[in-house]
């Protein structure tokens, strides 16, 4: 079990995450407020990037420490940069146990199990890096809705490429059922309805894209051609009002 994270860790796919940071930050935001455990001393940041959710996860709880791990050395030195008390990061493939820094408070991840090819044994293998009374944190896509063309040609290549490496984009509707394999019960388990302005999905679609595009495996999935006509309209779509498009977000919280 490994992660194989779909869009790379460039420059741009650092501008992709600081996008998606500030637009998902709200759900994320009560979500941490209303699932986090009492009494919080540690908290793992799992695929935490350049530290955006590491960052957002220490202001919400105020964690004497909050760690962020990722596989990319180079995520982890844009983290490094931003400084911060009771902050740490550190390259670690979250998937191989134990995770560092001991027994945590709360583990989160946010968008990280629809990258992996075993999302329960993930589960299971996070549930035991919580001290008793701990929890697990899951933010993830139940859903995404549009009646846009062409975010709905977007988001078909997307599911696409992840299916055929044994992932799922909307991974939400699974959760229960993973979390149900893991040690501990589930306290809370709800989808979160997010509205995203039209321009901010397009350009983080046409981020995507470009990452996508850098793997040759996704013209096995559509022609070069349709490719260059997806990513003008994309393009076209960050500067106009576009048609509404709107996530369902799976908050799933465990605890041991």
């Amino acid at each position: 079990m490994q992660t194989d994270y779909s869009f790379g860790d460039s420059s741009r796919a650092a501008l992709r995450l600081a996008l998606l940071a500030r637009v998902f930050e709200a759900p994320s935001r009560a979500f941490l407020e209303e699932a986090a455990p009492p009494g919080r001393d540690l908290a793992l940041d799992l695929g935490c990037g350049p530290g955006f959710t590491t960052r957002l996860v220490a202001d919400v709880l105020g964690c004497r420490r909050t760690v962020g791990l990722d596989s990319s050395e180079a995520y982890i030195a844009l983290a490094k940069r931003g400084g911060g008390t009771g902050l740490a990061f550190a390259v670690h493939d979250v998937t191989r146990v134990p995770l560092p820094a001991g027994p945590a408070d709360l583990v989160y991840a946010r968008l990280l199990v629809s990258h992996l090819a075993d999302p329960a044994g993930a589960i299971q293998a996070w549930s035991g890096a919580l001290r008793q009374g701990g929890r697990l944190l899951l933010d993830e896509v139940e859903w995404i809705r549009s009646e846009g063309d062409t975010f709905g040609r977007y988001l078909g290549l997307l599911e696409g490429l992840l299916g055929a490496r044994g992932q799922c984009l909307t991974i939400g509707p699974r959760l229960d059922g993973a979390a149900a394999d893991a040690a501990g019960r589930v306290v809370s388990s709800a989808v979160r309805i997010h509205e995203v302005d039209s321009r901010d999905a397009a350009t983080l679609f046409s981020l995507n894209l470009a990452e996508l595009r850098q793997n040759r495996e996704v013209e096995t999935h559509l022609a070069a051609a349709a490719l260059d006509d997806l990513a003008a309209e994309l393009d076209g779509l960050r500067r106009v009002d576009g048609p509404e498009i709107t996530w369902g977000l799976r908050q799933l919280a465990l605890e041991v």
